[in-house]
């Protein structure tokens, strides 16, 4: 119960009686197979009475400078806090441990900002003040988009909205704030179709696809076939069905923005072609996906800026790929290294490593080892790699080395790339690599080795991994592990736990220990 802390913190003996006699009837209800029944004012008669408790002992001018930090939802920065609000009037609350100071932070305990909160004007003019001295983080901007909105401000809440939502790539803590806010403005401004798409599109970060599909279909039924914005909206319903996996739908969809578009947007006609491609090639339809590739490279080998180049090495590549799964190797390779040609032209590092992942993963398929520890070289050479290219290398690196026995190092490099590929998919939703494959590979490789500790240390990642992200109920027994299973061992026990990172493989440890922290704090 989250009000059991601030009653206990308040002295409140009456209502940790009366939480403790609702609990008892509970209990005794499902001991006996009985209904439980609970006042259906339960909640609010705590949170009056909390609230009563806290006016009466806390004087007028610190009960206003707490309510004007509630409608605060990041953080608060207590130098930059101190020239707006009377700092010194929450005092009190922080001797008793309902305000933190940490690290030169203000933070204010949830449920006391959640119970003392008032929407009243002067707090919002404040906090708008008060993120005014930020630079325009996505959060801070999100911030400024809710406090608009809060002072019935619609237009400034909106063009706050859109800047905010149009630099999201990915998911962010702000996007189901940045969906209340937009929610909230339908009706309210002139550019409804906008605003809506821009929901539609904030709900596919979410991968909440029917509500992202809501919004598109209301954008569509606003513009006139003829309109050029309707091809944009007609292709993220494609898009949105082929992510769902309604192969047979998105197919149909994408024909009809790639007929439809053909002589009227070339922009929508290639990125159509695009995701057909990536849809035939899902379905193992390597001659349709080449075709649709080909189609779109044709249109773009003719442009020699850099950013057509940039596209035709791309197009190249994904040419490259198509080849490979259909087991061309020697014309997977040759497109391959065109592609490879071009990106060195442009000095593009990430179009470089890519292409130098792809042509090693052929190399070590066809068992060519000596080209493929020539191409791993020259990857060392590029430098830093993204996480999911880093997650490749590794993966590849260990099958070089473990084709020349050196299974120890084998061993810590499908290690490493188990671990990035796991980050990866958290994070982004994105399969770098099979991940669990190559936990799998080094796990097999540590207990031939005997090396127990790292064997038990992987299958506990492996096992959390499951319970905590897929829901895969399996009881994780005492096992044989170093000092980071043993910390994620001890923390799905609900105990407390740390780790020092110093490698990718920590790192993944780490990442899992705090998401089972947070998933234990929401519960309470």
């Amino acid at each position: 119960m989250r009000y059991e802390k601030l009653a206990e913190v308040l002295g409140a003996e009456d209502i940790l009686n009366y939480i403790r006699d609702v609990e008892s009837k509970v209990k005794e209800a499902i001991e006996n197979d009985k209904a439980i029944e609970i006042d259906p004012d339960f909640e609010r008669k705590i949170r009056d009475r909390l609230r009563e408790i806290i006016e009466c002992r806390f004087d007028k001018n610190s009960l206003n400078v707490l309510k004007s930090l509630a409608v605060l939802d990041l953080p608060i920065d207590v130098e930059v806090a101190r020239k707006i609000y009377d700092l010194s009037a929450l005092n009190d609350f922080i001797d008793l441990g309902l305000i933190e100071k940490k690290n030169g932070y203000l933070i204010v305990d949830e449920t006391l900002k959640d119970l003392m909160r008032e929407d009243l004007e002067d707090y919002h003019r404040k906090a708008l003040e008060y993120y005014s001295n930020f630079e325009d983080t996505l959060d801070v901007m999100t911030e400024k988009a809710y406090h608009h909105l809060m002072l019935k401000e619609f237009d400034r809440a909106f063009d706050y909205f859109m800047k905010t939502a149009n630099q999201i790539y990915g998911r962010h803590r702000c996007v189901e704030k940045l969906i209340f806010i937009g929610e909230k403005l339908i009706g309210k401004v002139k550019e409804e179709d906008r605003l809506l798409g821009t929901l539609g599109n904030l709900y596919m970060v979410l991968k909440k696809y029917r509500e992202a599909e809501h919004y598109y279909r209301r954008v569509m039924e606003i513009y006139d076939e003829s309109d050029e914005k309707y091809l944009g909206v007609l292709l993220n319903i494609a898009n949105l069905r082929y992510v769902k996996g309604d192969y047979k739908e998105a197919e149909e969809l994408l024909k009809d923005c790639v007929s439809l578009a053909m002589d009227r947007n070339e922009e929508i006609f290639e990125r159509a072609l695009l995701t057909l491609s990536s849809l035939y090639l899902d379905l193992n339809d390597y001659e349709n996906a080449e075709k649709c590739l080909m189609d779109v490279l044709r249109m773009v080998s003719s442009r020699k800026d850099e950013e057509n180049l940039r596209r035709v090495a791309e197009i190249l590549n994904n040419l490259g790929y198509i080849y490979s799964r259909s087991k061309n190797y020697e014309k997977a390779e040759r497109f391959y290294k065109e592609a490879l040609r071009i990106y060195n032209d442009l000095n593009d590092v990430n179009g470089v490593t890519t292409v130098l992942n792809n042509l090693c993963s052929i190399y070590v398929t066809t068992q060519n080892y000596d080209k493929a520890k020539d191409v791993m070289s020259a990857i060392e050479k590029v430098g830093d790699l993204p996480p999911d290219l880093k997650a490749k290398y590794h993966f590849l690196k260990g099958k070089i080395l473990e084709s020349d026995g050196r299974l120890e190092e084998a061993m810590t490099d499908y290690f490493k790339a188990g671990a990035l590929g796991f980050v990866v998919f958290r994070n982004f939703g994105v399969n770098a690599i099979n991940y669990m494959h190559a936990l799998d590979k080094a796990e097999e490789i540590a207990e031939k080795l005997g090396k127990n500790d790292v064997a038990g240390d992987i299958f506990v990642l492996k096992s959390a991994i499951g319970k905590i992200y897929f829901g895969i109920r399996r009881t994780i027994v005492n096992v044989e592990c170093g000092e980071r299973g043993k910390n994620v061992l001890k923390v799905l026990k609900g105990k407390d736990a740390s780790l020092k990172v110093e490698d990718e493989i920590d790192f993944a440890f780490y990442v899992l220990i705090q998401d089972v922290k947070a998933k234990r704090r929401s519960k309470n």
